[in-house]
């Protein structure tokens, strides 16, 4: 953990090597799967995009272009957007394995001076190849037919493999070097339905990337091209798609694939906010880390995705407290200074998020919140107003509201 006070101390081994760690955005793609998203129109797209960007996200899933003309519509004016604006960002579109598939995202990519990647997917799991009526020798074919079709095109492009966290070691690498033998620059570890441990996670990820080096040693020097990245795109259905996350760029992924509020069908995506504190605090300096609750916000509202309160970093609770003991601390700390305040009761610094920490009086609260709750309506925390606003929290079964403070004072001076 970051941080310049000598008394914090952590069992958390610290984070190496991750400064080079980038992110995904896939919350206007993969995000929208979920059965109670909202779609926002496109115009808020655009507006999303570009604050994902101001973020410092580097990468973007913009869409599934040869699924509609209105989605190959929509793609070509998101690129036309990032052009105008001069945002820095990789748009990147969805295909199916399928040469088809690829040819509207090789016409975007000539229509533009940006590379604009394609990423198509491929149903690694035996259960997956089972219900679908694939062979694992089909799958290897599409692999070869949609990465030739992207390379023959001047597209660069990428293999998610799905369901790769369900798949046996040498089918998995059988699909990677029929991958990187046609030109794939991104590999997508794909755990599809959340199933991982962080152990597994750091496992396939290992696993794959050697699986790429054999692959790519292979090869024909006039063949190797770039280096071959590996990403990691996982889902929460076990609760553990952070951890997971974390996990596989402790591993060696090269990019973390998630999506910002953890949207996405079923539990959910990656919770992308949560993933860029991780890496600020391991010491990543890439992230504005101070935009990240405004998209978050900005996001719900567009998506009808309401933000839990005690959401982590984001929620109003996330740094909100009416309990004695720790309100009490947090003022003791601020002699300190805004670090000390910050963490000594919470492990997240609000103040890189351009939070505070937030003291509220209720049921369980102490003449230290008291106190505090008088100064935030600008009243006296005179032994008398102290007493009254705990008489009066401690009738109640929730916290109390400035404008009940106000109205409780108003009384007293009233009867005064």
């Amino acid at each position: 953990m970051s941080g310049s006070i000598e008394e914090l101390f952590t069992w958390n081994p610290r984070s190496r090597g991750l400064d080079h760690v980038g992110i995904e955005d896939d919350s206007l793609r993969d995000g929208l799967q979920g059965a109670f998203v909202r779609h926002p129109s496109l115009e808020v797209k655009k507006s999303l995009v570009e604050s994902s960007a101001a973020i410092g996200v580097e990468a973007a899933m913009l869409g599934f272009p040869s699924s509609s003309p209105g989605a190959h519509a929509e793609a070509a004016e998101l690129i036309d957007h990032l052009d105008r604006r001069g945002i820095p960002l990789v748009p990147r579109f969805l295909a199916l394995a399928d040469p088809a598939s690829i040819a509207p995202i090789t016409q975007l990519n000539r229509n533009t001076d940006r590379d604009v990647w394609a990423d198509f997917f491929v149903g690694c799991s035996p259960l997956r190849r089972r219900v679908e009526g694939w062979t694992l020798d089909s799958v290897l074919e599409r692999i070869t037919a949609a990465g030739t079709a992207a390379r023959d095109g001047g597209t660069r492009f990428g293999v998610s493999l799905e369901d790769a966290t369900r798949t046996p070691a040498e089918e998995l690498d059988r699909m990677v070097h029929a991958a990187v033998g046609v030109g794939a620059e991104v590999l997508t570890v794909c755990d599809t339905v959340g199933e991982s441990t962080p152990e597994g996670a750091a496992h396939i990820v290992r696993a794959v990337r050697e699986s790429v080096r054999r692959a790519v040693a292979g090869l024909p020097t006039a063949g190797r091209g770039a280096d071959v990245k590996i990403w990691w795109h996982g889902h929460d259905d076990r609760g553990l798609a952070v951890a997971n996350a974390i996990a596989a760029a402790e591993a060696g992924a090269d990019t973390l694939s998630g999506a910002f509020l953890g949207l996405g069908e079923r539990a959910g995506n990656t919770a992308l906010e949560s993933v860029l504190m991780y890496l600020y605090q391991a010491g990543h300096q890439g992230y504005r880390m101070d935009r990240v609750v405004e998209h978050c916000r900005r996001l719900a509202e567009a998506t009808g995705s309401p933000v839990r309160r005690n959401a982590p970093l984001i929620g109003d609770q996330a740094f909100a407290t009416c309990t004695g003991t720790h309100v009490a601390a947090l003022v003791k700390a601020r002699r300190w200074g805004r670090e000390a305040e910050d963490l000594v009761f919470s492990s997240v610094p609000a103040a890189a998020l351009g939070r505070t920490q937030t003291i509220m009086v209720g049921p369980t609260s102490g003449r230290a919140a008291a106190r505090e709750a008088l100064a935030s309506v600008g009243a006296p925390a005179d032994d008398g107003n102290v007493d009254a606003v705990l008489a009066r929290a401690r009738t109640r079964d929730r916290w109390l509201e400035p404008s009940e403070i106000r109205e409780l004072l108003d009384v007293r001076s009233a009867s005064a």
